[in-house]
């Protein structure tokens, strides 16, 4: 039997992320894992494993002494693909996964590096497809939920559905470029997405981690919570988990919506929420549902909801120009 190689050993590891599958291993994958790790890297991801553990054990586990392992353990963090527990003396480490954050993520948070950046995201936005299909496919439930747009929550919202009160609850925030849609800038420029890049939002230890690793800049609690509004504005709906790692996401280049309207995932958990139309006053120019992710929306004399699709995002409601849209809560039946 052939020996496998580290990168082979490594692609194993990560495709046990649980969103992960065999069928990602494809050379676009492998391409990406030895530009973004060294040899000595991915031997050490696969040593240190997910589990992760302190200096001391992974120094006797690696063979590398104390202040060598540190160094490259640093360096490993530099890159996005080694969790350091921000601010303790002595902090676990653990090997980054696919996702959440990930290794699909962290190269990519602050645009640009080098060259290798140019290359690995341009083999990400071909990976992509398989790890939405045969990865977060595989799972059969919903990965994330959906948090509709703060700025036109009904006065019956609970602080609990409302993303900016959630926002306001960390201490720490920071801000990076959206992987997903700097993929599809680099590999098919002219033709790219148009929403804006920088809108990614890390929270508490995620977020001090990012900062930490030249990630991510830190901003502040009010300006996180304006970022929302305009991607909101822009046509982006929130998605993730508000302790640690915020999306806005775009149908264009979102893993998410490539997997709801291409290949009929259901990868989202909807909201409490769903857009209501005014007949009386809807003009019929179609501008909500251009803007509907899931196309819930269609139009002929008014426009017209349709409350199973619709994943109350609420992302139709701030460009109405006669204000003929709102989000309303969802039947209990729905």
């Amino acid at each position: 039997m052939v020996a496998k190689n580290v990168y082979e050993e490594l692609a194993d590891m990560l495709v046990t992320d649980p969103t992960g599958a065999p069928e990602m291993k494809t050379p676009e994958f492998m391409q990406h894992l030895r530009l973004q790790y060294t040899p000595r890297e991915a031997r050490l991801a696969v040593q240190v494993g997910f589990a992760g553990g302190k200096l001391d054990e992974l120094s006797e586990k690696a063979g590398i002494e104390k202040g060598k392992l540190k160094e490259i353990l640093h360096t490993m963090a530099n890159k996005g693909t080694m969790w350091i527990d921000p601010g303790k003396e002595d902090p676990n480490y653990r090997a980054v996964g696919l996702a959440g954050p990930g290794i699909s993520e962290t190269a990519f948070w602050v645009g640009v590096k080098n060259a290798d950046t140019v290359t690995m995201a341009k083999l990400w936005n071909k990976w992509k497809y398989l790890w939405v299909r045969y990865g977060m496919g595989k799972l059969g439930c919903p990965l994330a939920p959906v948090w509709p747009a703060w700025a036109v929550l009904p006065e019956n919202a609970l602080p609990s559905e409302n993303i900016a009160e959630l926002i306001k609850q960390n201490d720490h925030w920071s801000i990076s470029s959206c992987p997903c849609r700097f993929g599809h800038w680099v590999d098919d420029p002219g033709h790219h997405c148009r929403h804006m890049l920088e809108t990614c939002l890390h929270m508490g230890d995620v977020s001090r981690w990012c900062v930490e690793h030249g990630m991510a800049r830190e901003i502040t609690c009010d300006e996180a919570i304006e970022v929302m509004r305009k991607a909101n504005e822009d046509g982006l709906v929130t998605t993730c988990y508000p302790n640690a790692v915020i999306c806005n996401c775009c149908r264009d280049c979102c893993p998410f919506f490539i997997g709801i309207n291409e290949m009929g995932l259901k990868l989202l958990q909807r909201s409490n929420f769903v857009s209501q139309i005014n007949e009386e006053t809807c003009s019929a120019c179609k501008t909500c549902a251009g803007r509907c992710p899931v196309g819930a929306i269609e139009v002929d004399e008014f426009a017209v909801v349709d409350g199973e699709l619709c994943i109350g995002c609420g992302v139709c409601v701030p460009t109405c120009k006669t204000e003929s849209v709102r989000l309303v809560r969802r039947p209990e039946e729905q």
